[in-house]
């Protein structure tokens, strides 16, 4: 294309970004949702929820909850410029492979990420409670874990990871035993879609949403374990029983599908995040909130309620798009490869 041409267009694109979200707003508020063979708000199909919004608002806007008209137009040419640059590397990745010598491979290419944002959000934060879009301080005691992900699992460099059990995504306490491990490294739990609350990350930010009449399946692409969560009133499990990902219970409040999680183990954080993990989810009680505002657009609020973690609620929420594509298997298990030669390099290491 003519750069020229190219340039107006994109000129033009700009200009219409506020018009639509503009819009996009009033045909929300005038959006009827459709219904399924149940009667209920049909929330079915794969969703995305790729979010280039922060999940802590900078300082720099202060209370302010929604960008500007100038910061949008920003914003939306840094994401251009970004898929620029990822297109550059991704047709560049073989030639690094074969001519570049190096032990790392790259590992993954831009096949797993899709960085594409139909329904943009407009906010300046994904936290929107408390007002100023940070996250709350924790109780004097809690413990709170870091883990920048190393290339060594065993050289933890600047990671903060003082005590058991490991709450953390990623690196480890020790290369000892597979509990010492990251629940990413184990293949038990991810960032992106734990403890069950959803946030965007790296790569995988697709779940699948599949109706009954008495239950909603919620599958996500990164992880293992899809959520069958009753809509039948019927209780939360006992305390005796905790899984990972919660006692989940939904009802319908109008068109929107409300999700209560409580009863998690304490071997789980309450906010679980990529390279940081805070408290622990045994006292937590998780309500999540979809609704469906438009063909193709969803909104995701979840609040934390944890008083034995944060001095405060949290309350985050970030837009889904629907995306017309399956989701993959996550090949991921506890007991691979990966986790049994960490600890066998270890002990090799040892010897030596």
């Amino acid at each position: 294309m003519n750069l020229g041409v190219r340039a107006i267009l994109m000129t033009m694109n700009y200009l219409l970004i506020p018009l639509l979200l503009m819009f996009d707003c009033a045909w929300a508020q005038s959006y009827q949702v459709p219904r399924n063979e149940y009667d209920q708000p049909d929330l079915n199909g794969v969703w995305n929820f790729n979010d280039s919004t922060p999940l802590e608002r900078p300082e720099r806007f202060g209370d302010r909850e929604y960008l500007n008209e100038e910061e949008l137009l920003t914003r939306d040419q840094q994401l251009s410029t970004g898929q620029q640059r990822r297109d550059e590397r991704e047709s560049n990745v073989s030639a690094q492979i074969l001519n570049v010598p190096t032990n790392d491979t790259g590992a993954y290419n831009l096949f797993w990420s899709y960085y594409d944002e139909p329904y943009p959000n407009a906010r300046t934060s994904l936290i929107v409670h408390p007002s100023d879009g940070q996250i709350p301080p924790t109780l004097e005691g809690v413990t709170t874990q870091f883990s920048p992900p190393p290339s060594n699992p065993c050289n933890y460099g600047g990671v903060v990871i003082t005590d058991r059990p490991v709450r953390v995504s990623f690196a480890a306490l020790s290369c000892d035993r597979p509990e010492d491990f990251g629940l990413a490294s184990r293949c038990i739990g991810f960032p992106q879609t734990f403890p069950p609350h959803i946030k965007a990350n790296s790569y995988n930010n697709n779940l699948k949403i599949v109706q009954t009449k008495d239950h909603v399946v919620i599958k996500s692409e990164l992880g293992n374990d899809p959520r069958i969560i009753p809509l039948d009133g019927r209780p939360f499990l006992t305390d005796a029983i905790r899984y990972w990902t919660g006692s989940s219970r939904g009802r319908w409040e109008g068109e929107t599908l409300v999700v209560v999680t409580q009863n998690f183990p304490y071997t789980l954080s309450s906010l679980f995040l990529r390279s940081e993990s805070y408290g622990s989810a045994e006292n937590m009680v998780l309500t999540e909130r979809f609704t469906r505002v438009g063909e193709n657009a969803l909104d995701y609020e979840f609040t934390i309620d944890d008083p034995s973690t944060f001095t405060d609620k949290i309350t985050v929420k970030t837009n889904m798009s629907r995306l017309n594509a399956p989701i993959y298997e996550f090949a991921c298990h506890e007991g691979n490869y990966a986790l049994e030669n960490m600890l066998r390099a270890a002990r090799i290491t040892e010897r030596q």
